[in-house]
């Protein structure tokens, strides 16, 4: 009998590749591990998991630490966030010498001077900028004269944001280079404008030899720096040496260190004066001969009223005589000396 279709002579096959003669799949054969291997599989990932875990802490580590400030002494801190996800914006203002923080990660804190600064134009280099400066203005009477001049003050930092928003940020004033350059641009053209305004107001002489005169400029120059800085960057910005935060903003302090005027000018000076006392200390030899005159005729006049009187007063004090002798007229009388020498008046018995 010939087999029928679909139907093969052994009834089970031992090769898995051959279809199940029910048409079921293909039973799966699974393979047996011991119990040490079972173990060993998770304590493996364990491991690897743990040690991916170290590895991006310590990849955080830096990121963690320069997320923590603390401002300086000398410094007040603004705080602003910028991380990668937000933008950058206003956080917080830190008072100077703050304990350690947390500020953020890739937040920014900019730091500014707390303390008080200075801007000088000097002739000597060591006192202000890197080259001998000074500001020159002519006088009312066109002489050109040099001034050294000195600005003291401290930063309102009651209005750091609004200072940082509008100027720190322009010149990178949180660097000691943006600083300068700050410092340079706003000081420096309004201490020109208002010495030359000054300057103008008075002759050379009285600049250079009046003291009271220069205090006076001192005092106006102060007040309209101040006022021409206000009116220049949009707010009082820069307040007195002794301003303290939440107290009043007074005006910077303004000196003028020295003052000079042109070589030639200055000798001509000294040429005047030169000859002023020249001519004082003549006429102060004249008035010394006169009265050298005046006290002459003083004494002739008395001697010639005083006589032989005088020229005997002199002899006596000079000691060459030594006896008395009086006028007749003097009302004194005087004994004649026993001359017999027995006690009598020399009568006899």
């Amino acid at each position: 009998m010939a087999d029928e279709p679909g139907r093969g002579t052994d009834q089970g096959s031992d090769d898995p590749a051959d279809p199940s003669p029910l048409g079921a799949a293909a039973p799966l054969t699974v393979e047996r591990t011991s119990k040490a291997g079972r173990r060993r599989v998770p304590q493996l990932g364990r491991r690897a998991l743990l040690v991916l875990g170290l590895l991006v802490l310590l990849a955080l580590v830096p990121t963690i630490i320069s997320g923590l400030e603390k401002t300086p002494r000398d410094k007040v801190g603004i705080s602003y966030g910028g991380g990668p996800i937000e933008g950058s914006h206003f956080q917080r203002i830190v008072q100077p010498g703050s304990t350690l923080f947390w500020n953020g990660v890739y937040d920014t804190l900019y730091l500014y001077p707390a303390d008080q600064q200075n801007y000088i134009i000097s002739k000597t280099k060591a006192e202000g900028s890197p080259t001998a400066e000074s500001v020159k203005a002519p006088s009312r009477d066109r002489v050109q004269v040099e001034y050294q001049v000195a600005v003291y003050f401290k930063l309102n930092t009651d209005l750091l944001q609004e200072f940082h928003e509008q100027l720190g940020l322009k010149y990178n004033a949180y660097a000691p280079a943006g600083w300068a350059r700050l410092m340079t641009d706003t000081f420096r053209q309004q201490i020109e404008n208002s010495l030359q305004e000054e300057s103008r107001r008075s002759d050379v002489a009285d600049l250079y030899g009046d003291a009271d005169l220069l205090i006076a400029i001192q005092d106006r120059v102060q007040v309209t720096l101040s006022q021409r800085l206000t009116d220049a960057l949009g707010n009082k910005f820069f307040c007195s040496p002794t301003f303290e935060p939440g107290g009043e903003c007074g005006d910077p302090t303004f000196v003028v260190k020295a003052i000079e005027i042109p070589d030639q000018v200055a000798l001509a000076f000294e040429g005047n004066r030169t000859s002023q006392v020249q001519i004082q200390t003549k006429n102060n030899e004249v008035l010394q001969r006169e009265a050298e005159a005046k006290g002459i005729q003083a004494l002739s006049e008395a001697l010639a009223a005083a006589g032989d009187d005088y020229v005997l007063l002199k002899a006596i004090e000079s000691g060459k005589i030594n006896f008395w002798v009086l006028p007749s007229d003097s009302g004194v009388t005087l004994a004649a000396p026993d001359t017999a020498g027995d006690g009598t008046d020399g009568s006899g018995p």
